[in-house]
């Protein structure tokens, strides 16, 4: 560790979001091994003022391209000490009220180190001879005086890491360690990572009692953010609140909880309604997005609605131009897209959601005279967008007409989609399409509305059966058991060929009937079963096999539910980063948050970045690394255009090869390697598989314990109690009643005609892999997947 004092000459660079920055600093006496006047020194700092002088901690590191530099891992900010700059220092500007005269007051009483005195004890300035009001001025300019690294070092003491501990600074600046030590629970539901567990360390530290309001309203907030923000509910039943937090806290009495709660819904920060409790932004949001929506059924139509007889023959050439036949309800569909101003499209896969929008597109085109030129301009008349940037592109390659993902099309930046202040893009058009609806939570879904201007028509599409957003709510889910906008439900399979018993199954999953289907061998999917403690095993000879059968390596997608375990998605990635990309001797590798990355590595982005134009769930490729640049330490791929990503950026980004189900929402692959085991259990619902089964575009082997696959199916997912459907009908006038509970799910569509069938001498046997069988190499784990046809290997 080196020391060195220097004078903060300027900021080269800042990332307000990690607190990161790199500085000049002009050296003050000597730094050990440097000989120059001024040095380059990066590291987490708070609010540096040029011309202060700082005292720093660290190590002098060598940068190839630009020389020697300081890492710093500590600092404070160095109080003036000679009179003469005291006295200046107490009497400028910071200390508004504070003259010369007060200045030597402070001076005479408490010494040249009364900055550090009062700074430790706020205390002493009650011993000085000054008014009121200048006490409170010393106090304000002390507190104000940066005090990051102070904020670090004491919350390390009680196990806070720094990415938290930042956020907390970021949260409260100079008034950190003032808030912490005056109620170190309140911040629990200011700071994400900053848990009950950790506030009840310190607030034990400073004396707390158990039954102290500032405790019980911790465990209050952390009980909500669990059901909410976890679970992704938007309320909690009064009781389970009580129950749970009474459990938390490991107290005996309900009535100091119950008065807490009362004081808290009377302080405005939760809402108490029909014996249910929910944070006060959750609360809003539902009731926001109701008006919302019903400003947009309420507007005033530009044009008359289009007549039966313009709507069928608008429809029939469509069916001519795309070459197929509509049915009764996918015509209802597109009709109630075409005259209603919201409408809803939902329905599996293969039962035509694709081949709906696209007539519906073909048939606005003609009804409302729009030029084909229009549609790839600035301002096109049909709006398209999605949640994911590969949803997005699926799209695009659908219709023909360029998608935007969501965060894209509102302009939304950064971390922006709880928040309410940042000025969001107009949506202005003919038609408004959002596909994969299920994967918006509720504050981008009130965003995304709220935008809504001159839009004549808006179409919601997506599979109401999938898993519900990662977000709080369940919006899709909602909007169609209000019953307040028509609604088309798609039930019969029409897509046919090599996918079709994939489809199948999903919708027999679906149905929550048939467990037995799983584990039959057919030509696209199949099933073996599989001890948890050798799941990696299992899944690195399925990879094996699928390249060695010529499948390329970017089409095969191993899916899961959890990170932790021996089949957790981190493992899972280490072993097949050695399969599918196995570094070569002496090549680049930088290492993040315990992950290695290498040219060739298949990544997966974590987080919404508009500034990079990349969004959450968006799969690329590392094509270069550099360490010795700070700004391109990594550079990807993403569907051909080359990102740049710092040693920064990398906090949001982990390798994909193997991904939850959560993040696989919105895509398709060709091969999918899905695998389910007990240790999943708290995961396992019928909605949580059948989502992973319909990712398979062509080929599916599932893999684990049948247990866990079955206790999957036999539990009903998209179970969160939210109130936006409630509030949807009490804004429109509509009868409280729900037509539909989440729980239910249309009855399995039958295939008009299946070309794909179980090979007739296909054996259900079942096959259990052991350890000695998958070193031996005897189980070939592409049973069932004879005969497939694949794709050329591209490399």
């Amino acid at each position: 560790m080196t020391e060195f004092t220097g004078k903060l000459q300027g900021i080269i660079f800042s990332n307000d979001q990690e607190m990161f920055k790199i500085i000049s600093v002009a050296i003050i006496g000597s730094l050990p091994g440097f000989h120059g006047d001024e040095i380059v020194v990066t590291g987490n700092f708070g609010d540096l003022v040029e011309g202060d002088t700082y005292h720093f901690s660290g190590n002098l590191v060598t940068h190839k391209k630009f020389g020697l530099q300081f890492k710093a891992d500590k600092y404070k900010q160095v109080m003036p000490h000679e009179e003469g700059s005291l006295l200046k220092y107490l009497s400028s500007d910071k200390f508004p009220g504070i003259g010369r005269k007060a200045a030597q007051k402070i001076l005479d009483t408490l010494g040249l180190d009364a900055l550090e005195i009062i700074k430790e004890n706020p205390n002493k300035i009650s011993t000085l001879d000054l008014s009121k009001k200048q006490k409170d001025v010393l106090l304000q300019g002390i507190n104000k005086m940066d005090n990051f690294s102070d904020v670090l070092l004491k919350l390390a003491k009680f196990g806070v890491r720094k990415n938290v501990a930042t956020r907390l600074y970021h949260e409260y600046q100079d008034q950190a360690l003032t808030q912490l030590e005056n109620d170190p629970y309140e911040i629990i539901y200011k700071v994400s990572g900053y848990a009950f567990k950790t506030a009840d360390n310190i607030g034990q530290s400073l004396q707390i009692a158990a039954n102290d309001p500032r405790r019980i309203k911790g465990a209050i907030y952390q009980v909500l953010l669990d059901k909410l923000q976890g679970d992704g509910n938007t309320y909690v039943p009064a009781k389970e609140l009580l129950l749970t937090s009474q459990e938390l806290l490991g107290i005996n009495d309900y009535d100091p909880i119950s008065d807490v709660l009362q004081g808290l819904a009377e302080s405005g920060k939760i809402v108490i309604e029909d014996m249910n409790v929910a944070l006060k932004q959750f609360y809003e949001t539902e009731n926001d997005i109701a008006a919302i929506m019903k400003k947009l059924v309420d507007r005033p139509v530009s044009q008359d609605r289009y007549s039966d007889s313009e709507l069928d023959q608008a429809i029939q050439d469509a069916e001519k131009s795309l070459k197929i036949s509509y049915d009764e309800t996918q015509k209802q569909a597109i009709k109630n897209a075409l005259n209603q101003p919201i409408s809803i499209l939902t329905g599996g896969p293969g039962t035509g959601k694709t081949t709906i929008i696209n007539g519906i597109l073909l048939c606005l085109r003609t009804l409302a005279d729009i030029p084909l030129s229009s549609l790839q301009s600035d301002d096109p008349p049909f709006i398209l967008a999605a949640p994911t940037g590969r949803a997005a592109k699926h799209m695009s390659d659908i219709t023909g007409i360029n998608a935007k993902t969501i965060h894209r099309l509102l302009g939304l930046g950064i971390g922006s989609d709880s928040s309410d202040d940042e000025e969001l893009n107009e949506l202005n058009g003919e038609i408004l399409i959002i596909d994969e609806m299920s994967m918006v939570d509720m504050f981008l879904f009130k965003k995304l509305i709220a935008s809504i201007r001159e839009t004549t028509h808006i179409l919601f599409v997506g599979d109401k059966d999938q898993l519900p957003s990662v977000g709080a709510g369940n919006v899709f889910a909602d909007l169609i058991k209000s019953g307040a906008f028509p609604t088309t439900i798609l039930e019969q399979i029409h897509r046919q060929g090599d996918d079709s018993t994939i489809i199948s199954l999903a919708h027999a999953v679906n149905s929550g009937k048939d467990s037995e289907i799983m584990f039959k061998h057919t030509k696209n999917y199949s099933f073996i079963s599989c001890q948890p403690n050798i799941v990696d095993q299992a899944v690195a000879q399925i990879t094996q096999k699928a390249l060695k059968a010529g499948f390329n390596p970017d089409d095969i997608q191993v899916l899961g539910a959890m990170y932790n375990g021996s089949g957790g998605i981190t493992n899972l990635n280490n072993v097949l980063q050695e399969i599918i990309n196995p570094r070569p001797e002496n090549s680049k590798v930088v290492e993040a948050h315990n992950e290695k990355f290498h040219i060739g590595d298949r990544i997966l982005q974590l987080q919404n970045n508009p500034e990079k134009d990349i969004y959450n769930g968006q799969i690329g490729k590392i094509t270069g690394i550099d360490l010795e640049d700070g700004k391109r330490a990594v550079v990807a791929n993403f569907e051909g255009r080359e990102v740049n990503f710092s040693l920064n950026d990398l906090s949001d980004v982990t390798r994909a090869y193997a991904i939850t189900i959560h993040k696989s929402q919105g895509s398709e692959f060709p091969l999918v390697i899905l695998n389910l085991t007990m240790q999943n259990y708290v995961m396992l619902k019928r909605n949580l598989l059948y989502t992973a089964i319909t990712r398979a575009e062509k080929n599916l082997v599932m893999v684990g314990d049948p247990k866990a696959f079955i206790q999957a199916l036999k539990t009903p997912g998209n179970d969160r109690k939210t109130g936006l459907s409630k509030k949807l009908q009490q804004a429109l006038g509509l009868p409280t009643t729900e037509r539909e509970t989440a729980e239910e799910s249309p009855k399995p569509p039958k295939a008009e005609s299946q070309t794909e069938k179980p090979a007739a001498d296909a054996k259900p046997q079942e096959t259990i892999l052991t350890k000695e069988l998958i070193y031996s190499g005897q189980i070939d784990p592409m049973i069932g997947m004879e005969g497939i046809t694949l794709k050329a290997n591209k490399q």
